[in-house]
Order: structure tokens, then sequence, then C-alpha cells
């Protein structure tokens, strides 16, 4: 009986440890299935985050430094005969935007100094076979990496064209303006390969950075660069001089590389002119950065690098790699000899610490080093006045909505004795009332309109020009009884909510967003404005608040970036001024900002109110303002083309006979080398 409870014990107590083992193998089992889980969890995030297109970078403070800028001024000019090549994606009739304003006016200013031979490289986007007549001038062959990893070569036609350049200076001048041959030269599609010969297929000026199916944008980009630089190293040794030219053309001196999407121009000619190959060194290279929000962000994914260049995993490269892109901007701020920024002032505050932007350790220790050296330039913009003006427009001309070019001429004192109605001197306030008059006529604006102040916003409807701002705005400016009216394109902000604001306020809020329509009608609604809306959250220059001052509108703005240079807020310690500003609070748009955007608002509604009781101090104010945007035009004095001429001077006077193949730049460091 006793052995009979010991067994019964003992298989007791291998019951209870046969229970408490099974227990523990599934507490063991369900922590080794959790940590399966976990691993494979965090392996796809893994995976996903290397696979990933988002920018993951490190956030970083960096010291701020004096900026040193253009200081250096070298006596002798820029050598007769220099030859100045202009690398970019818009230009002319091939315009989208701001950028291609800007290198078209600054090329056209060049040309019309004759010692100088000014040209252009550029797409040749198939819509503009049917607008200019084309020459051919040479087949050239670049290699690219097939995806058995073999080069293969791809041949592309290059075509010119003579352009007539106009003088874009003085917009008050009766006499025709001058002009001057400026040669474009013209980067088709590649003849022998699929699907690189649909680059540059557009239907127009807006769809020059679309592609068609089975290209990609950043192909299309790499394939650009590479023939550009194979062009210009053609150019270089095989130069032309055209019949009539009053110097010898001497090959490439000055290579101008516009934005960051023509950055990889820069590695491609580094990597043709190798020890040797060629007679002479490298032509020098200016790199220009247009804006700050969207340049650095630009990139390329490395695989489709690699299909146009062979040594991608170099050590040298890999700061500009993150993740699987690269980012060719601070390669190209490395690589170049100056580099430049559109305005003075946010060059500055990039450089002393003062500017804060999206990503800016993508950019900001190259610059900083460029900076540290007096090679970080910045040259505000000019402004071209033919684009479109109130002077001269066939529109304006047309519905008699001209404005008088007596701005300079004008005699003060005679019209303050006269009176308004029966002036002897044509007036910019009956202008402006004739194009108000003229799309009352037209159904375009409400007879009301005619006694209320219009406020005029233009640009696109995107955050970071302050679109929220809209919302706000339109509900003050109807308590006011004004009219706002925002013209412009669709983009990041939702359209739906300006829809409802024409709903709501009927009679004080007008949208406009038809592209044709803007075309037609837009210079008479800018033309009529008596204020311009420019509540920005970054303004790398402010084209369009100079472009209100021109059309005679007072600007309302946040004053940001390059605004402040040459916008004048109202107070009491400025008898002139030209804007009502307010503080954009922490850089964002908020509550404190609302506030102050209203209070400028109201001031400049209620002080206009005033100025419609005394029409003589209006017209002074009026040819003020127009006289400020006169002020900003490209040729002023020691303005952007002198300040460029002064950059072409000092690294075409320092170009090394000997290329110094491991150097991020070839000069004479002596030359280069700034007297503080």
């Amino acid at each position: 009986m006793h052995s009979t409870n010991r067994n019964n014990g003992a298989k007791l107590k291998n019951l209870h440890t046969f229970s408490f083992l099974f227990r523990s193998g599934r507490r063991y089992l369900s922590f080794f299935i959790l940590l399966g889980i976990l691993f494979v969890f965090s392996s796809v995030i893994i995976i996903k985050i290397f696979l990933s297109d988002d920018l993951i970078i490190e956030s970083r403070t960096f010291d701020p430094q004096p900026y040193i800028g253009l200081r250096q001024t070298l006596e002798s000019k820029l050598p007769k005969g220099t030859s100045i090549y202009h690398v970019t994606k818009e230009f002319g009739v091939a315009t989208m935007g701001g950028l291609g304003h800007v290198v078209t006016a600054l090329a056209q200013g060049q040309a019309m100094n004759s010692q100088y031979n000014v040209k252009v490289i550029m797409p040749a986007y198939s819509f503009l076979k049917n607008i200019v007549k084309l020459q051919f001038h040479t087949l050239l062959t670049i290699k690219i990496q097939n995806k058995y990893g073999k080069w293969e070569d791809i041949k592309f036609l290059v075509q010119k064209m003579r352009w007539n350049a106009s003088e874009n200076f003085n917009v008050l001048s009766d006499q025709p303006p001058r002009q001057r041959d400026l040669y474009i030269y013209f980067i088709g599609p590649a003849i022998n390969h699929s699907p690189l010969d649909l680059a540059f297929d557009a239907s127009d000026a807006l769809h020059i950075y679309s592609t068609k199916p089975g290209l990609s944008q950043e192909c299309m980009n790499l394939y650009f660069c590479k023939a550009a630089a194979e062009l210009i190293t053609y150019l270089d040794k095989y130069p032309e001089t055209p019949l009539f030219a009053r110097v010898d053309v001497k090959g490439v001196d000055v290579v101008h590389l516009h934005g960051a999407t023509n950055a990889f121009v820069v590695d491609f000619l580094k990597e043709l002119y190798i020890e040797d190959q060629y007679s002479k060194p490298p032509p020098p290279i200016i790199y220009t950065l247009h804006d700050y929000l969207e340049e650095q962000l630009y990139s390329t994914l490395l695989v489709n690098y690699k299909m146009f260049k062979n040594n991608t995993n170099d050590d040298d490269y890999l700061k500009y790699i993150h993740g699987r892109r690269f980012y060719p901007s601070a390669l190209a701020i490395d690589n170049s000899q100056i580099i430049t920024f559109v305005s003075e002032t946010m060059a500055k505050e990039m450089v002393e610490g003062s500017l804060n932007f999206r990503a800016k350790e993508l950019i900001i220790p190259s610059i900083l080093n460029r900076a540290s050296q007096g090679l970080w330039v910045g040259i505000s913009n000019g402004v071209d006045f033919t684009h479109f003006n109130p002077f001269d427009d066939m529109l304006l001309l047309e519905t008699d909505s001209h404005f008088p070019k007596n701005i300079e001429t004008f005699d003060y004192e005679r019209f303050i004795e006269e009176q308004i109605d029966t002036s002897t001197q044509d007036l910019v306030i009956d202008a402006k009332f004739r194009a108000k008059y003229h799309l009352i006529k037209e159904g375009l604006l409400d007879v009301n309109d005619l006694n209320r102040i219009i406020v005029l916003y233009i640009g696109r409807f995107q955050y970071n020009k302050g679109a929220e701002f809209f919302i706000p705005a339109a509900e003050t400016l109807a308590a006011l009884d004004a009219k706002f009216i925002v013209m412009g394109q669709q983009n990041n902000f939702p359209i739906e909510k300006l829809k409802k604001l024409q709903l709501k306020y009927p009679k004080n809020f007008e949208l406009i967003d038809d592209l044709e329509f803007q075309n037609n009608w837009g210079i008479l609604y800018r033309a009529a404005a008596d204020i311009q809306f420019v509540p920005s959250l970054t303004e790398s220059f402010g084209l369009i608040a100079v472009e209100g001052l021109l059309f005679g509108a007072t600007v309302v703005s946040t004053g940001v970036g390059g605004l402040k240079e040459f916008l004048v807020n109202k107070s009491e310690s400025n008898i002139r001024h030209n804007s009502y500003l307010f503080e954009l609070v922490n850089g964002h748009y908020n509550d404190p900002s609302v506030e102050g955007m209203k209070r400028a608002l109201t001031a400049v509604i209620n002080d206009y109110k005033q100025l419609n009781n005394s029409l003589h101090e209006k017209e002074i104010i009026i040819r003020d303002l127009i006289k400020d945007a006169l002020k900003l035009n490209w040729n002023r004095p020691e303005g952007p083309l002198d300040q460029y001429f002064n950059v072409y001077n000092l690294v075409v006077r320092s170009r090394r006979k000997k290329i110094l193949r491991k150097k991020p730049f070839w000069f004479d460091d002596n030359l280069m080398r700034l007297n503080n």
C-alpha cells in the first residue's frame, strides 16, 4: 500500500513537472513567436525606410560666420571676346516661371555689350519647331550604361539659332530698343536610344518639365546634363567665330549653370576634362541657386545616376547620397568656382545664421565652406520691364489704359497748380481709372467696383506663398467693402476653399484660375489694382511685388527674404513708403500673423479711401511707386549685370594652365583670395 502511494505520488509529481514544463514551453514559444514577429516587423520597417524616397537627415545647427560677398574688384575689365555660356532648362518662349524670365533678361542684358559673346544651351523642346527655325550644328555622342552594365554610344543632334536679343532697360523711351544677336544651342533627344528618344517632347512651355510614359524626369535631366557637358567640351575645342563678329571667339571661357537640375553638368565636365585630354584647362563654372525651398531637395535615384556615371562609388560622393537618392546641389556648390544666389540679403542671412529653411543640412556646410573663401556671392536680380509693362502693352494701348511715359519728366509744380480735370499733363490715375472702367464694360467687374479699392494677388495657390492668409484677408476686405481678386494657378493649397470664398463673398471676392483668361485680360487687372497682396512665407526676390509697384499699386506683404531689399514700410519715421508690412511671427501662418495682416489691410484701405479725396496726392504717391520699381532694372549702376561681369572677370583671369583633377576648382589661389 505504501508502495502504491509512493507510485501515485511519483506520478503526481511527474504530472506537475510536465505541467510546469508545458506552461514554461508555451511561455517560451510565445516569447520566440513575439520575437520573430518583432524581427520581421522591424526588418520590413528598415527595408521600407531604405527603399523609401523620403529624405531622412539629422537636424543640425551651424555656427554663423561673417558674409564676405563680392568685395574684390579687378581694375581691368573682362577680356574682349569672352564667351559666356548659360546652361538652362528655361529661356525665351520656353519659359514656365521665374527662372526663365531671369535667365532670359540676364542673357539679353549681357548680350547688349558687344565686346562679349553670350550664348545659351538648352533643350530642343518639340513645340519650338512650330515657333522658330533651327539649323544643324553638329552630331555628338555620349555614353550611357545599359541594363546589362555595358556602355553604349548614344547620338544626339545639336541645332542652333540666332536669337534677336532686345535691350530691356528703358521702357520710358520712345526710341526703338537696341538689338543684338545671341546664339542658342539646342540639345535634341537621343537618336538611337529608347526611351531617351522621347526627351523634351512638350506641347507648350507649361509642359517642359513633363515626360512621356516610359521616360522618367530624372533620366531626362541626367541626359541633358551629360549632353550639355559634351557640347561644352566640343565648343571649347572647336570654337566658331560668327562672320561679322567684332572679336574672335576663343572657345568657352565661362559656363554659367542655372538651377539644381543642371548641377550634374559640373560632374560630367570634370570627368571629360581629365589630365592631358584637352590642350587647355576646363572653363570655370558659375553656379547660381535661384531659390532655397526646392533646389536643395532636387535629387535623382542613385541607380539612374549610375546609368550615366561610372564612378559613383567614389568616397567623395558619399556626402551627397541619402538613402537611395543623390542630391546634386551641394556637389555643384563644392565644385564650381563661384556660387551665387539671387538675393544679396538672403545670401548673407544663410551664412550668418538667421535664415532657417527645410533640409538646409544638405547645402549649408558646402555654402559655409565656400563663403569662408569669399566664393559665395549674393547678386540680387533685376527686373525685365519689357516682359510686360503698363506703358507699351497692346491691350492697354487699345483700351487707352496705358500709363503715360512722363514719369521722369513730369512737372510737379504745374500739376499742383492745376485742377485734376483740366490737367495739361497725362496722369497715371486716369489710366488706372480707364483700366477699371474697361473691365466693368466687358462685364469682368461689377459696376460698384468702380468705387471699391481693388486688392490683387498674383501667383500660385500654395502654402509658402501665404495662401492660408486668403481666408482671413477675404473676411477683412469684405468688411471694408474692398474687392479682393486672387489670380493664378492651382498648387498645393485646396482650390475648393477659394471657390467657397467666392460663394461666401460674391461682391468682394473673385477667383481667376483660367490661364488663357489671365493671358488675355490679366494686364488690365494689374493696371486697375490699387494694392498688391504678397503674403509670402518665403521669397528669394519678390518679382510680383516689384511688378505691383510698376503698375502703381502699394504692396501689403510680410516683407520676408529679398522683399526687404526694396519694400519700405509705412511708419512714423518713413516719410516715403511703398508698402504696409506685417510680421510673420515665428515664420509661420498663425493667429498673431493673421492679426498683423488684418491691421495692415485695414490701414491701407482706410488710407486709400482718404486718398480718393485728395487726387493730387494720390497721383504723386503712385508715381513714386513706379519710380521705386524702375530703379530695380538689370542695368542699374553697380547692379546685377556689373556684378556678374565682375564675377566672370575673377574666374576668367584666374584660370590655370594645368588641370588639377583632384581639386574642387582650378584657380590661382592667390588671386581668388579676397582682401578683407
